[in-house]
């Protein structure tokens, strides 16, 4: 055998989408932090090619996005995959906006501005059930 594979835990493929830079890094620093890869898109389209030619274990999506907007996303990565932990965030924290993820199939909605160390605990604990 030349390589023996690698364990989910030691490292972890994350798709985040996101058009805002700011915020992309701030979620990409703190993925590579916890010793895990990023995987980044900008749009809805690549983030669909991206989860469809790669092995992707976790999305991080906004929700207000170019060409698909995170719902149309995350309803096309749910028919692909149950299973595959689901972050949303966004502006709007309202009920019915949670609700909104939810029925679209993410597990949580995560408001902005973001919250590194509220970022941190999600993705510690999702990661851990994911691998």
């Amino acid at each position: 055998m030349l390589n023996p594979p690698i364990s989910y835990k030691q490292g972890m493929r994350i798709l985040v989408v996101e058009d805002n830079k700011a915020v992309s890094l701030i979620i990409c620093r703190i993925i590579e932090e916890l010793g895990h890869e990023y995987v980044l898109a900008a749009d809805g389209e690549v983030a669909l090619r991206l989860f469809r030619q790669r092995e992707i274990d976790l999305l991080i999506l906004d929700v207000e996005l170019p060409l698909l907007d995170g719902f149309v996303v995350a309803r096309e990565v749910r028919n692909e995959n149950q299973q595959i932990p689901m972050l949303f965030i966004s502006g709007n924290n309202s009920e019915a906006y949670q609700q909104q993820c939810l029925d679209a199939g993410g597990d949580t909605l995560m408001p902005k501005p973001i919250r590194p160390s509220e970022l941190r605990r999600w993705l510690e604990g999702n990661l851990a059930s994911a691998s």
